[in-house]
């Protein structure tokens, strides 16, 4: 009698072992989930006039970032993305919670992420999605490239993907990545292996605009005729000393309409 109850425990035990290696293989990541929503988006945009919305560090503040969710999608977005430090040290428990905060908030958005210093870069690429990415419509005329530069540089891979996405480019071209590039006017809290080839090869690319965070504040700049914006307010600790710009939290609505891309910083309040 004790060897069947052994017996039949034994395939009990077994499966309990596969089924979480089972929901994780079949489990998709927000990026899988959020291309999936943004195919139906795309489908019913405007091809004269739309907008997506971009913001970044909303790490040890969910209020506040439950704030700005709110607060963008009554502009309705085809997408909103997300520029990095979703957490503060990157851990599945974080993850779990951002994830199930997206649920609650903007279940019917397309949220992207690029990722950033605090985040694991495993758990990212099992919950979240790729390191690098791109978001294109050919009907639009749109494309959004996506870097990482997380660990404060650009490495070859991502300056080769780079230079691989401009090769085929749209009307309306924009990127993106979380950390700024060190300037004269941008020089704390930046990132120097790598800046000067991305200002080499944007340069005459007639980008519509590129994308940073990390520093939680609003700043903008412009180099080579291209804007460059910092978008770091999504409810991090603000930075108020040894940076320029607006200590707010915000996020940063880009509207094309006709072609001509305009953005507009969107306060929210704590």
């Amino acid at each position: 009698m004790m060897i069947r109850k052994k017996l039949l425990l034994v395939p009990v035990l077994l499966f309990a072992l596969i089924l979480p290696i089972l929901s994780n293989a079949s489990a998709e990541t927000l990026f899988e989930q959020s291309m999936s929503k943004l195919k139906v988006h795309l489908k019913k945009a405007t091809v004269d006039d739309y907008t997506f919305v971009v913001l970044g560090d909303s790490r040890d503040n969910d209020a506040v970032f439950r704030k700005v969710l709110a607060k963008a999608t009554q502009y309705k977005p085809l997408f909103i993305l997300h520029l990095g430090d979703y957490s503060d040290r990157g851990s599945l428990k974080e993850t779990e919670q951002f994830l199930s905060l997206l649920k609650d908030t903007v279940p019917d958005v397309p949220l992207f992420v690029v990722p950033g210093n605090h985040e694991n870069l495993q758990v990212f690429l099992d919950k979240i999605g790729p390191l690098h990415f791109t978001l294109e419509d050919s009907r639009l005329g749109f494309k959004l490239i996506a870097l990482d530069n997380s660990a404060y540089e650009l490495k070859k891979a991502e300056l080769d993907y780079l230079r691989e996405q401009l090769k085929a480019k749209p009307a309306n071209t924009f990127l993106a990545m979380h950390v700024p590039p060190k300037t004269k006017k941008w020089d704390w809290h930046t990132f120097s292996k790598g800046a000067a080839e991305l200002e080499k090869i944007t340069t005459g690319s007639s980008i519509d605009g590129i994308f940073f965070a990390h520093v939680h504040l609003y700043a903008r700049d412009e180099f080579n005729g291209i804007p460059h914006i910092i978008t770091g307010g999504a409810g991090a600790p603000l930075v108020r000393l040894l940076f320029p710009g607006e200590p707010v939290y915000h996020f940063l609505l880009v509207r094309v309409n006709k072609g001509k891309a305009v953005t507009e910083m969107i306060r929210v309040e704590e």
